[in-house]
């Protein structure tokens, strides 16, 4: 989905419940996107490329099935490692909280 709006991007920040949040094999657990931004923030090499690898990308996976947000999604399946994920992240979430107000 592309956000057009700023209901669009309230949706992509919410919080989501039970089994669609995003647990991370490391245990760390994402039910936002900001919470993710945490979590590739600490994240070990080990962790990211266990989620990324040459034919899947769980984040990107997740935020296009359950946040909705593609631009991001599509993004993120340009990026290496946890640092880089979580700049790319970080600067949509800004973009998104900002189109949310």
């Amino acid at each position: 989905m592309v956000v057009k709006n700023k209901q669009d991007a309230a949706r992509v920040l919410a919080d989501v419940t039970g089994d669609k949040r995003f647990f991370c094999e490391d245990g760390c657990v994402s039910a936002n996107l900001t919470e993710l931004v945490n979590c590739l923030n600490y994240m070990t090499e080990a962790t990211f490329n266990h989620h990324v690898t040459s034919w899947k990308n769980d984040f990107s996976t997740w935020i296009r099935n359950v946040l909705g947000d593609d631009k991001l999604a599509g993004d993120l399946t340009k990026v290496n490692n946890p640092i880089e994920a979580a700049k790319v992240a970080t600067q949509r979430v800004a973009w998104l909280q900002k189109k949310s107000k």
